[in-house]
């Protein structure tokens, strides 16, 4: 990091002064959590739930060292990968079973996120107090940030995933300062891994950003790469080949197969009397790319050798380090559907196209929840813009802190899947540029009226920043656009009043008239610290209580629970319509448990703060 001047140390300081802030912002924001460490566990349906389950599970199977139950668990993170509750079940380990501990991940990805700011912020430049000056801006803008923090004091995705988004083009900038060490490489194809085992969306943002990146650096001798490349492989004579090799057949059959199942919906087939389900494919679409995964491998095999020399040392290092890791990845069954479900239309309770009401809805987040007023969103976008129209003087990689917010706003609108918590994955990198637009205008005063001057423009504008934004509480509507509820009791009193009624219990069974969540899951192995079997019912898209009634009965026909903990929730604010999770739908539930005979009611609780009544069941001898 030597600077014009070679005076290394000060940027080196001025990194540990970072550091050592953010550390104490991230404090004093995990001891504001403890201190109404329950209050955050509102919204039974909210993905924290089954975040905190995976980092429990994880960590009581390592504890316990049962392998089975370790394997298993790692089975089940197909949607959401593993890393998260792995990150989460060391710091467990550590700590203890306590779900007051579920946010220190995030907040640990968040205080990262502001060291990798300022990190990339200050390397836009070689004059320090203009890199100090994007620096300092970008910093402010990241702690400040309403919405970022309360996403960072909660037990999801986007601390991490920020942190691991920021340190990839951090890497990437270093990686292209040095092309030809596949040191670099190597460390920005493993980060890139680790994004990938967090969250495959920031993973698929960060990836289409820095390959346009690499465009926008040098279009014209990638042009003329993939011309050489296409003119010396004869494209058209590989296809056919291809085309008529045996792998490659099967593998569209299969994956011909795999589209009509989809299109016919729920499929099963009788065989030797019993029944196969094929809905839906996840199984088969592994299948196909199984198949076209060993063509791949016999035509690398084949032409290794000038594979590898078209590759340069950029991109063997993330062919190996990185894409052949993630390719072997998706041969795990159900990994590749997963993500195609995951990043693809259908993930949505309203598919479509709506890019107008995604930009209006995006916006809403930028100005009203990630800061903290609307003047200063648009400061901030001006600030960005500034710096992208002067996106010819940034050093070479930089680029990506430009592209990555292009690609991931235009994404975003257009998956029907919108919210606003989706822009604090990417988000640093708009307060990045517009640190870089800030100090654009600060060099091109100080070209006018001398250094001391440009010292003293520098100092002004991190103070006026820092006045405006920093320590102030987060408005009403941040706490919206965080998914925050600020309202109602803890979920945790849905289950608290009767744990000791379940203890000695190898498994339970729990059913609401609101639906699924895996709250009750991680309250009860936090409770036991051990491997209960709890499962839920799944009882969804129902349009009758009668329905319901029906469908719950066979389910208490089957279960081989001990104990059933029915919620009868009337009142419940945790309905939710598009899932059929209404209380005139689903109180078919209490109906079948009124009318069987299999289990016995032993123990009745109001649970007044919901609106709901608990009853226990257990199984008849």
């Amino acid at each position: 990091m030597r600077t014009d001047d070679g005076r290394p140390w000060i940027d080196w300081a001025l990194l540990a002064l970072v550091g050592v802030v953010a550390s104490g912002f991230a404090g004093m924001m995990f001891a504001g959590h403890l201190a109404n460490a329950e209050l955050l566990w509102r919204g039974v349906h909210h993905d924290r739930n089954s975040h905190l389950l995976r980092g429990i599970d994880y960590a009581l199977a390592l504890r316990s060292f049962d392998l089975l139950w370790f394997l298993s668990a790692l089975d089940r993170a197909r949607v959401w990968p593993p890393l998260h509750g792995l990150f989460l079940s060391g710091v467990l380990l550590v700590g203890g079973i306590d779900h007051r501990l579920g946010v220190l991940p995030s907040l640990i990805g968040w205080t990262a996120t502001v060291v990798c700011v300022w990190m990339i912020a200050r390397r836009l430049f070689s004059d320090r107090l203009q890199g100090i000056t994007a620096g300092a801006v970008a910093v402010t803008l990241t702690i400040a940030s309403p919405a970022l923090r309360l996403l960072c004091t909660d037990v999801m995705l986007e601390g991490l995933g920020s942190a691991l988004s920021a340190l990839s083009i951090l890497l990437f900038m270093r990686a292209c300062a040095e092309p030809e060490d596949p040191r670099r490489w190597r460390l920005l194809a493993l980060t890139l891994c680790a994004l990938f085992l967090q969250k495959l969306n920031y993973w698929a943002l960060v990836v289409a950003a820095l390959a346009l990146s690499a465009l926008m650096d040098d279009w014209a001798g990638w042009h003329v790469r993939a011309r050489r490349w296409l003119g010396a492989t004869e494209i058209g004579a590989r296809a056919r080949e291809a085309a008529r090799h045996p792998l490659v057949i099967a593998c569209m059959l299969v994956a011909a197969a795999t589209v009509a199942i989809y299109w016919r919906g729920p499929t099963a087939l009788s065989l030797l009397g019993r029944e196969i389900r094929l809905y839906p494919p996840g199984n088969l679409t592994t299948l196909a790319y199984a198949l076209l995964f060993a063509w791949g491998v016999l035509q690398w095999r084949r032409h290794r050798a000038g594979i590898d020399a078209a590759l340069g040392v950029p991109g063997r290092a993330l062919f190996y380090w990185h894409a052949v890791p993630v390719a072997i990845y998706f041969l795990i069954p159900k990994r590749l559907s997963a993500f195609l479900w995951f990043v693809g239309p259908t993930n949505s309770p309203d598919p479509g196209l709506f890019p107008l009401r995604g930009l209006a809805s995006y916006w809403s987040g930028f100005a009203e929840g990630f800061h903290v007023s609307e003047t200063m969103a648009v400061l901030v976008l001006a600030l960005a813009l500034i710096g992208a129209v002067r996106a010819a003087m940034l050093p070479p990689g930089a680029r990506a802190v430009l592209a990555l917010p292009l690609v991931s706003l235009l994404l975003v609108i257009l998956h029907p899947n919108q919210q606003s918590r989706y822009l604090g994955s990417w988000i640093f990198a708009v307060w990045i540029a517009a640190g870089f637009g800030a100090a654009v205008i600060v060099g091109g005063l100080a070209d006018a009226i001398g250094t001391r001057a440009r010292a003293g423009l520098a100092g002004t504008a991190v103070a006026a920043v820092i006045a405006v934004n920093a320590l102030t509480a987060p408005a009403p509507a941040a706490f919206r656009h965080a998914i925050h509820p600020t309202q109602g009791a803890t979920d945790i009193d849905l289950v608290r009043p009767y744990l000791h009624e379940l203890d000695g219990a190898g498994s339970v069974m729990f059913v609401t008239t609101f639906g699924s969540s895996d709250l009750f899951r991680w309250v009860l192995h936090e409770h036991c610290r051990c491997k209960v079997d709890v499962t839920h019912p799944w009882i969804a898209g129902l349009t009758s209580r009668e329905h319901v009634r029906t469908l719950m009965a066979q389910r208490v026909n089957e279960t081989k629970a001990e104990r059933i903990v029915l919620i009868d929730a009337p009142l419940s604010s945790n309905q939710l319509r598009e899932m059929g999770w209404t209380y005139e739908v689903m109180a078919g539930v209490v109906d079948a448990m009124k009318e069987q005979n299999r289990f016995e009611r032993t123990a009745s609780h109001a649970i007044p703060q919901h609106g709901a009544s608990v009853s226990i069941w257990r199984r008849r001898n």
